[in-house]
């Protein structure tokens, strides 16, 4: 088996050279700095005892399921992402159809129940908040909906 030492002086000038870490998570998922490690591990491997072609094709193949892994990973990001939008937005839409219409709720400041009519609906910080009043009211402490009285 080849010897590392050729990476490691590669790693070393590589590190002098730069004034950062020339290796990043970012590149050496993409696969830049794994082509690089490659290369040098290639170039400093003994010609009479080369790399085994089977480490050599493990170490392609992790790559591959690295770079597959992460597109995964980014696209399910995106989905949840587009799912938490989605959500907010349903339920914006659905809460739309409370205005004007009269509300029983617990205060959220005093914990005593009250009633009200929805003049409006927003969202803050990810929740929806309804106006009852001039009062902010999240959804969840609505007990009650019915027609204005």
């Amino acid at each position: 088996m080849a010897s590392l030492s050729g990476i490691t002086e590669y790693d070393s000038a590589s590190a002098t050279s730069a004034s950062s870490n020339p290796f990043d998570a970012k590149s050496l998922a993409s696969g830049q700095d794994f082509f690089r490690v490659l290369s040098a591990q290639l170039q400093a491997q003994d010609p009479l005892n080369p790399m085994d072609d089977t480490q050599f094709l493990a170490q392609l193949t992790q790559q591959s399921q690295l770079e597959q892994t992460l597109e995964t990973n980014t696209r399910l990001g995106t989905m949840v992402t587009l799912q938490e939008s989605l959500a907010a937005l349903q339920q914006m839409t659905q809460s739309a159809a409370l205005i004007g219409k009269t509300v029983d709720f617990i205060d959220p400041y005093t914990g005593e129940a009250a009633s009200g009519t929805v003049d409006a609906v927003r969202v803050v910080e990810g929740l929806v908040v309804l106006d009852v009043g001039g009062e902010a009211v999240p959804l969840p402490n609505l007990t009650s909906i019915r027609e204005q009285e």
